[in-house]
């Protein structure tokens, strides 16, 4: 067990530092100043397309496997680990960080300063490979998917976090 903890603190340390590089190329990089709210409305959302995208993805893999599957063909639960089990739960969190997606990239496109509203662009690519990485290491090892999780998570955790501290501040 402490070798699987000691990997999974690993992707997520690895993911923090991706996150940060990656927050700190795109800040101050963006030029919109004097920007509408409709028009930085219109930015978050369409980037969110891509955690769309994600959850199509997995959608139409699932479809796929029960279609192809002859226990899986009537919608039941999956029968023991596997690819569609995996599938599944990739769906699952895959929606859990879109919604919470949705709610911070919305809340940073009112917020930010307009030169720093590159940001939202690069969420969404840290949700993308985010998303991949966790599939790909669901797939092949559940303590692998840790790196995955946290680039997709952790930006939306910290914005969400800022978000309610100019809340309350």
């Amino acid at each position: 067990m402490l070798r699987k903890q000691l990997l999974i603190a690993l992707g997520m340390v690895a993911a923090v530092a991706v996150c940060l590089l990656a927050a700190r190329h795109a800040m101050g990089r963006h030029s919109a100043a004097g920007m509408a709210t409709a028009d930085r409305l219109a930015l978050a959302w369409r980037w969110l397309l891509v955690p769309g995208l994600c959850l199509l993805a997995g959608i139409g893999s699932t479809a796929n496997q029960r279609f192809l599957r002859a226990d899986a063909i009537d919608g039941g639960a999956a029968k023991g680990p596997g690819f569609l089990e995996i599938n599944l739960r990739y769906n699952t969190n895959t929606l859990e960080q879109t919604v919470l997606a949705v709610i911070a990239w919305t809340g940073l496109a009112l917020n930010l300063a307009p030169q720093n509203l590159g940001l939202i662009p690069t969420l969404a690519g840290l949700f993308a490979a985010g998303r991949v990485a966790f599939w790909i290491g669901y797939l092949y090892a559940p303590w692998a998917r840790a790196f995955g999780l946290g680039l997709t998570a952790y930006p939306t955790f910290f914005v969400l976090a800022w978000l309610a501290v100019r809340l309350i501040a």
